[in-house]
C-alpha cells in the first residue's frame, strides 16, 4: 500500500495582498488611482503608474495647496516597472514620517543667494537708511562669492574662505560691514524659515576691529570753527561760481553736530516743522529718521538756538523745506576739505557726536539722560563707543594726588601692608 506524502506548504510571499490587488485591477482604469494600504495603481493608456496616498496629522504645504489638519494627499512615484514591492512600502512609510513630524513632503528648491538677496533688498528698500552701501555691499562683494550658491548650500567654511579673502585686501572695518549685511540676510531666510542656521553664528573673527574712541578737545574744535569760516570766506568772495546750495551751510552744520550729538543723516532730514517750540526759552527738535526708527526729542542749546535764526536767513530753494538743504555728496566734499584745512585729517563726522557724550559726561549728565540724547535705548553703546568713562578719570586724578592730601601714610610698605601682618595673611610663619 502506498502512502501518499504530504508536501510542504509555501511561504506566502511577503507582499502576497498587493500583488493580488494589482492582479485585480481593469487593465485600463478611470481617472484615479486604485489603494491598498496606502499604496496606489493606475493603468492608463500609457501605461501603470504608482502612487501613494499620505495622511497629513498636522496639514501643511503639498504642490501649491494648504492641506488642513488630518487631511490627505495623493503623492505621485512614477512608473510602475520602476518600483519593487518592498521599495513601495519604504517610500511610503518614509513619506507619512515627514507628515507625521510636519515636515514637506516634496523636496524644497531653495533660492541662490543672488536672487533672495535681491528680493531681500527690495523688500526691505523703503525703510532701510543705507540703501545705496548695502546694494553695493551684495553686487561687489557678496554677489560673486555666494550669488550663484543655494542659501542652504553656503556653509561656514564658504563664509571663512570669503573673509580671509576680503580681509587681504581691505580694511576690517569694511569686511566687517560687508559681513553685516550677509548676517541680515541670511538671518531673515533662517526667520522664513528657508534655513535652519546662518552660517555666520560660528565663523571666525575679523581681527583688527576696535572701537573708534576718537574724540575732539577744545583746541581742535576751534580749530574747526576758524577751518570752516575760512573755507566759507572763499567760497562768499567766489559766490558769483558758488551755487548757494554748496555755501554758508557748512560752520552751522559741524556745529549742529557737536551741540546736539545728532548722527549725518538725521542732521540731513531735519525739516522746518520738527522744530517745536515749548516755550519762549526752549525748542526741542523732534528726530524722526533715526537709526532704530523710533523718533526722540532733543533740547535745542543756545548755539542751536542760534543756528537756527541764522538758517532762517539764508537763500534756499523755494519750497526746501530742510534746515540743511545740501546733499550728501556736498556734505562729504565739504567735511573733507574741512578735516584737511584743520589738519585733523584722522577726524570724522561722527566724532563730534562722541565728544558731544564726552563733555556731558565729564560735566555729570547721567549716563542714562545722555544715551537718551543720543538715542540709544541703553547705556552699553555710550560707555563702549561715545564716552571717556568718569570712574577712569577719577582713579586718575586721585592717582595723582600726593598721598598726604588724602589722609594716607607716607610709607609705600605701610600702604601695601608689607609687615608682619600681611605675612601672617600670606599664610607665611
Amino acid at each position: 500500500m502506498t502512502r501518499d506524502v504530504k508536501r510542504p506548504v509555501g511561504r506566502p510571499s511577503r507582499f502576497a495582498k498587493f500583488e493580488q490587488f494589482e492582479a485585480g485591477l481593469p487593465p485600463k482604469m478611470a481617472k484615479r488611482p486604485s489603494y491598498c494600504d496606502g499604496i496606489g495603481i493606475f493603468k492608463g493608456a500609457n501605461g501603470a503608474t504608482v502612487w501613494v496616498k499620505i495622511r497629513m496629522p498636522r496639514g501643511g504645504f503639498y504642490n501649491g495647496r494648504t492641506i488642513t489638519a488630518r487631511g490627505a494627499v495623493e503623492h505621485k512615484l512614477g512608473k510602475r516597472s520602476s518600483w519593487d514591492w518592498q521599495q513601495l512600502v519604504i517610500e511610503r512609510d518614509r513619506l507619512q514620517g515627514l507628515a507625521d513630524r510636519g515636515e514637506p513632503l516634496e523636496a524644497v528648491e531653495v533660492d541662490t543667494f543672488a536672487k533672495y538677496a535681491s528680493e531681500w533688498l527690495e523688500r526691505k528698500k523703503p525703510t532701510m537708511k543705507g540703501y545705496g552701501v548695502t546694494n553695493g555691499h551684495i553686487k561687489s562683494a557678496l554677489g560673486p562669492a555666494f550669488g550663484k550658491k543655494a542659501l542652504n548650500a553656503i556653509t561656514v567654511s564658504d563664509v571663512n574662505r570669503w573673509i580671509g579673502k576680503q580681509s587681504a585686501n581691505l580694511k576690517p572695518a569694511t569686511v566687517q560691514r560687508q559681513l553685516a549685511t550677509f548676517n541680515a540676510i541670511m538671518n531673515d531666510a533662517v526667520r522664513s524659515g528657508i534655513i535652519e542656521k546662518n552660517p555666520t553664528d560660528r565663523t571666525d573673527r575679523i581681527k583688527g576691529i576696535e572701537p573708534r574712541q576718537r574724540f575732539v578737545t577744545d583746541d581742535e574744535w576751534e580749530g574747526i570753527l576758524k577751518a570752516a569760516d575760512k573755507i566759507e570766506a572763499e567760497q562768499e568772495e567766489k559766490k558769483e561760481q558758488t551755487p548757494q546750495q554748496i555755501r554758508g551751510w557748512l560752520r552751522h552744520y559741524v556745529a549742529w553736530a557737536y551741540n546736539s550729538g545728532m548722527r549725518r543723516a538725521e542732521i540731513l532730514c531735519l525739516t522746518w516743522d520738527q522744530v517745536r517750540k515749548v516755550d519762549e526759552e526752549i525748542i526741542v527738535i523732534e528726530v524722526k529718521n533715526t537709526k532704530t526708527n523710533k523718533p526722540r526729542f532733543v533740547t535745542c542749546t543756545q548755539e542751536m538756538l542760534e543756528i537756527l535764526a541764522a538758517l532762517e536767513k539764508l537763500e534756499r530753494a523755494e519750497g526746501d523745506k530742510r534746515l540743511f538743504p545740501i546733499s550728501m555728496t556736498t556734505l562729504k566734499r565739504s567735511l573733507t576739505r574741512l578735516w584737511k584745512e584743520s589738519g585733523l585729517e584722522d577726524v570724522r563726522l561722527h566724532d563730534l557726536r562722541r565728544s558731544h557724550a564726552t563733555i556731558l559726561m565729564k560735566r555729570n549728565i547721567d549716563a542714562r539722560t545722555i544715551a537718551g540724547r543720543l538715542g540709544h535705548s541703553g547705556t552699553a553703546m555710550l560707555a563702549r563707543h561715545y564716552a571717556v568713562n568718569l570712574g577712569d578719570i577719577e582713579a586718575a586724578r586721585i592717582f595723582g594726588t600726593p598721598r598726604s592730601q588724602n589722609g594716607n601714610k607716607s610709607a609705600d610698605s605701610d600702604d601695601l601692608g608689607v609687615d608682619g601682618g600681611a605675612s601672617e595673611v600670606a599664610g607665611f610663619d
